[in-house]
């Protein structure tokens, strides 16, 4: 309970005052090994809230202002017991500062003793309370009596009814004690008292309920008793025990009071707040979707894809990754690439977990990013060339991640990619963005006007808002796109992957075409080679076991093994690529661990409870 951890809080404070007041008693308590408490201190297993009430006594005056609003006066006489012991400064009382999605513009007044003499108070705002703790330093004991004047408005409901039977009226549907409190009252009387105006709208129905919270049990209300203009009626009860309520209902002719503008429907203030939330974030999706499309267009070359057998030495693995769309495996990729072109061999490690790297002498390599590929693998290479792929290196890992970015970069040099910012994605972000500012401004004015019923649609579109702005970044952001002549490049390399794809016998048709017929000069032999060249690319595109059963195929058919990896004579491609291709990617991309109270209408129609009015709050001891 947020108002409990305020007394205890102060309690606390209390205690270590006295202790600062009073550290001569303490010291000279601890040094006769007594335990004695300083006197003025509280002991730290005291409950504040220990107290009862011998009577509580509340005059509710409720009229209209000049605006036909309704204003209440409230005096509430509150006789507390309290213990002999040094325990309570004083008492806690909560009042509410809303009622059905409107402030009630809460005000304390005055607290006073039963000679009428100020009594020291001061206030605080938590949980929608305005908590009045009253009392000082000193501690009061036995009976005491605290006269407490506050100021409440727009405390008449306007009902709906929820069905033909109910019909609409204006309602002083009211607590008149907190539920929420541990204090048992000895006795309670409340006498509610209408102005001249009000009286002359009484519709006639009228309910009182008492017990705990829901409860339908019914207590009287005597009266209306007319006098002077004004009428009045009046309850009363003994020992309420504590937790226990009672709470008033009295109708009055629809349209007695005039309704604050939070209690009235305002679709600008409280739904467009939430349309316009649901929209911008829309927009901005639509621009995160037009991001995507602008980026496959740009894929686009002719739109048409011709089977490839072969890929040129100018478009390595590393390249091609930067112009195929998710390309997978890119280190390994290059590395099987520099093994089937005859720059290195992989051969089988210490671990078949761990393979090694073996750098063969070659009078010419490809291109300069197979260049840069080998200096980076081979960096720490023993004196016959033979580096050790790493099973875990935070150093390898991130040589590997800058070399796949050089071949990024070397896309860009190339001319195969390039920076550019969607425009219809902008568009569309700066339409949710306009519209988000739009919402925020009508969900500032609806709370700043006090609508309760604002608070939903603004939460909405502050979340909306924020969504809208992360995905400014994004949208207003350049992102790598191809170029017409990387458009090509894709077209071509999608070709490969079609030729990857196809049965078999497609294939051989390929190959024994008029452009296909100098692959045949050698016969299968040659058809490996081919093979094996295009095996990195089948990587790229995620389809190295497809591709690994159709080169064992081959080997198998011409009694032949793979040179480039394992043993020689070996059939079995699939097993130590499979091995290799798990062990270099986890080396390429190793990270090093880390350490480390709502209201029902139409009370006064018998539809009502305890507990389910305006008013109440909180009470408790300090």
């Amino acid at each position: 309970m947020a108002s409990s951890r305020i007394v205890h809080t102060a309690a606390t404070l209390a205690v270590a005052a006295a202790a600062v007041r009073a550290p001569s008693a303490a010291a000279a308590a601890a040094a006769g090994g007594g335990s004695a408490v300083p006197a003025g201190t509280v002991a730290a297993d005291v409950d504040v809230d220990d107290v009862s009430y011998a009577s509580w006594d509340a005059q509710y005056d409720v009229g209209v202002d000049d605006a036909g609003r309704a204003v209440m006066h409230v005096t509430e006489t509150l006789v507390a017991r309290f213990p002999d012991a040094d325990q309570n400064r004083g008492i806690v009382r909560g009042l509410a500062t809303s009622y059905e999605n409107a402030s009630i513009d809460t005000r304390v007044l005055s607290v006073t003793d039963d000679a009428g003499d100020p009594v020291p108070y001061e206030t605080d705002e938590e949980d929608g309370l305005l908590l009045v703790l009253t009392g000082d330093d000193d501690f009061v004991h036995g009976l005491t009596t605290y006269v407490i004047e506050y100021e409440m408005r727009d405390v008449i409901l306007a009902t709906t009814p929820a069905d033909a039977s109910t019909p609409a009226a204006d309602e002083f549907y009211w607590d008149l004690l907190p539920l929420d409190s541990t204090q048992d009252i000895e006795r309670f009387t409340a006498e509610i008292s209408f102005d001249a105006t009000m009286s002359e709208n009484l519709s006639g129905s009228t309910r009182c309920y008492t017990g705990a919270q829901g409860s339908r049990a019914e207590c009287t209300l005597d009266g209306p008793r007319a006098e002077d203009g004004s009428a009045s009626f009046r309850t009363a009860a003994e020992a309420v025990p504590a937790g226990q309520g009672v709470t008033v209902a009295i109708g009055f002719e629809p349209g007695t009071v005039v309704q604050p503008s939070a209690r009235t429907p305002n679709p600008v203030t409280d739904v467009g707040p939430v349309i316009a939330a649901a929209g911008a974030v829309g927009l901005s999706v639509a621009g995160w979707l037009a991001v995507g499309g602008f980026a496959r267009r740009r894929r686009r070359a002719t739109g048409i894809v011709v089977a490839q057998y072969d890929v040129p030495d100018d478009l390595p693995p590393l390249l091609a990754a930067a112009v195929i769309p998710n390309a997978k495996d890119v280190i390994p990729a290059e590395i099987v690439h520099l093994a089937v072109r005859g720059l290195l061999r992989i051969e089988e490690g210490a671990a078949p977990e761990q393979p090694r790297l073996r750098r063969l002498a070659a009078e010419r390599v490809p291109d300069p990013l197979d260049q840069a590929a080998l200096d980076e693998v081979f960096a720490g290479a023993d004196s016959q060339g033979v580096v050790d792929l790493p099973a875990a290196s935070e150093d390898f890992a991130m040589q590997m991640t800058a070399l796949a970015q050089r071949g990024v970069s070397a896309g860009a040099e190339r001319g195969l990619t390039e920076r550019a910012r969607s425009r219809g994605a902008v568009v569309l972000q700066w339409c949710a963005i306009v519209l988000a500012l739009v919402g925020l401004t009508l969900g500032i004015w609806g709370v700043a006007t006090g609508r309760l019923a604002a608070i939903p649609g603004m939460v909405a579109i502050s979340f909306g808002a924020v969504l809208v702005a992360i995905s400014t970044f994004y949208t207003f952001s350049r992102h790598t796109v191809l170029t017409a002549e990387g458009a090509h490049r894709l077209e071509y390399l999608e070709g490969v992957r079609e030729f990857i794809r196809v049965a078999e016998e497609d294939r051989l048709r390929m190959l024994q075409s008029y452009r296909g017929a100098e692959r045949r000069q050698d016969g299968g032999a040659d058809v490996i080679h081919l093979y094996e060249r295009l095996l990195p690319y089948a990587m790229l595109f995620g389809m190295e076991d497809e591709w690994g059963g159709v080169l064992e195929s081959a080997y198998t058919r011409e009694q032949r093994g793979a040179s480039w990896i394992g043993d020689p004579t070996s059939l079995a491609l699939r097993a130590p690529l499979a091995a290799f291709m798990s062990s270099s990617q986890s080396a390429a991309t190793y990270t090093a661990p880390t350490t480390g109270s709502s209201s029902s209408a139409g009370g006064s129609f018998g539809g009502g409870f305890s507990g389910g009015g305006g008013g109440g709050g909180f009470s408790g001891g300090r």
